[in-house]
C-alpha cells in the first residue's frame, strides 16, 4: 500500500499552525499517561521503602499515601518541555512538507520504497533537527 498524505495542502504557515497544535496535544498526552509510571520506576530506584516492593504495590501505596495526585508530582516541567518540543517538531514538518508541493521532483516517489517521496525525508530532517 501506498502512503498518504496528499490531501489538498492549504499553505506552509496554515499546516505548520495546524501541526502546533496537534504536537502540543501529543506532547501534553503523552507525560499525562506516562508520568504515572515514570513516578512510580523512580519510587521504586531512588525512594526508601519502595526499594523491594512491587511496581503495583508502590502504585496502591502511593495513591492511598498522597491520592493519584502523587502520581503526578513534579509533572509540570516535562509536561511544558514535551509540549513545546513536540508541537515544534510537528509544525516544522507540517511546513517544510507543504512548502515542497511547489517542486514536483520531490513529490515523485523513490523506486522500491512503497511510495516514499523525497518531500517526506526532507521535511523530517528539518522537523528532527
Amino acid at each position: 500500500s501506498k502512503m498518504t498524505h496528499n490531501e489538498d495542502r492549504k499553505g506552509w504557515m496554515k499546516e505548520g499552525a495546524i501541526g502546533l497544535t496537534v504536537g502540543v496535544l501529543y506532547g501534553t498526552t503523552s507525560v499525562m499517561v506516562g508520568h504515572p509510571l515514570d513516578t512510580i520506576k523512580t519510587k521504586m530506584q531512588a525512594q526508601k521503602g519502595f526499594e523491594n516492593t512491587s511496581m503495583f504495590r508502590t502504585l496502591v501505596t502511593t495513591v492511598r499515601t498522597q491520592g493519584v495526585i502523587g502520581l503526578y508530582r513534579g509533572c509540570v516541567p516535562p509536561l511544558w518541555g514535551s509540549g513545546i518540543y513536540r508541537s515544534t517538531q510537528f509544525a516544522v514538518f507540517e511546513a517544510a512538507y507543504t512548502y515542497c508541493d511547489q517542486y514536483p521532483l520531490l513529490k515523485k516517489e523513490i523506486p522500491g520504497t512503497f511510495g516514499l517521496q523525497p518531500r517526506v525525508l526532507l521535511a523530517g530532517v528539518c522537523g528532527s533537527t
